[in-house]
């Protein structure tokens, strides 16, 4: 499921800004696509332009409601159509999320204990772990996530940032994973898996406080102690959240580094 909604403050009709000569929205889909861990793949949407913008590139999408308080939300709304067991939702403005990260995450659901699972990727070098757009994740050492902030977590320096998780780690997996090599914070990446019953009891329960601070929808989970556990790997990927963020999105695909 990729949700996408055509209001945004920071950059107006965002899924149908131009990206390398197609619209924002279909680039994700078509990144979406090159995972196999999928039966199908579907927008969820509160546009009619949206949605003819998919379907225009042989994508499917469906109609959601304008109320919506977040993607997962709009997602559970889409699902409750289809039979499947496991749920992921790629935030609509990843245009760069890895597809082996997407297969990672669906394997966690091997483990019938995982209910809910993310992405997360050691903070690039280039990044600034204290830009609010740039989402932070803290685990404990069995790989479940700690918290998310848009605020530098863990504090200090040189603080190991998943602590005791290794990258590429599955976890969960009932082994004791070893110290993470690299040091500083963890960057999330807006992908999120849930099994049914879980994405349908999240809906249910609505937002959070946690949530409402840090406008941050995952936290609602962690609110309602449902654990989310994070596989970690080399999975950088680029957000659009801004202007900024679509322009240094552009260059990458005007000099071949999309993929």
């Amino acid at each position: 499921m990729i949700p996408a909604r055509l209001d945004s403050t920071r950059l107006p009709e965002k899924p149908l800004q131009d990206l390398g000569g197609a619209p924002l929205i279909v680039r994700v889909l078509e990144r979406v696509r090159r995972s196999g861990s999928f039966r199908v793949v579907v927008v969820a949407t509160d546009s009619l332009k949206i949605a003819d913008a998919v379907r225009a590139a042989g994508g499917q999408a469906v109609i959601t409601s304008l109320e919506h308080p977040s993607g997962l939300d709009r997602v559970a709304e889409a699902a409750g159509d289809l039979e499947d067991d496991v749920f992921v939702n790629v935030q609509g403005d990843e245009p760069f999320v890895s597809p082996a990260g997407l297969d990672h995450l669906v394997s966690l659901f091997r483990n019938p204990d995982v209910v809910m699972g993310t992405l997360a990727t050691p903070f690039p070098e280039n990044e600034d772990p204290s830009d609010p757009n740039r989402v932070k994740v803290v685990m404990d050492r069995m790989g479940r996530a700690l918290y998310f902030s848009r605020s530098p977590v863990p504090h200090g320096s040189g603080v190991v940032g998943a602590i005791g998780t290794t990258p590429g780690a599955t976890p969960g997996s009932g082994r004791t994973p070893t110290a993470l090599p690299t040091t500083g914070p963890l960057l999330h990446i807006g992908v999120y898996a849930y099994r049914r019953e879980t994405l349908f009891e999240l809906a249910r329960l609505g937002p959070c406080p946690l949530e409402r601070t840090e406008r941050l929808e995952q936290l609602r989970a962690l609110w309602n102690g449902i654990p989310i556990h994070v596989a970690v790997g080399d999975y950088g990927s680029l957000g659009i959240d801004t202007p900024e963020d679509l322009e240094r999105a552009r260059r990458m695909y005007r000099e071949g580094r999309e993929s």
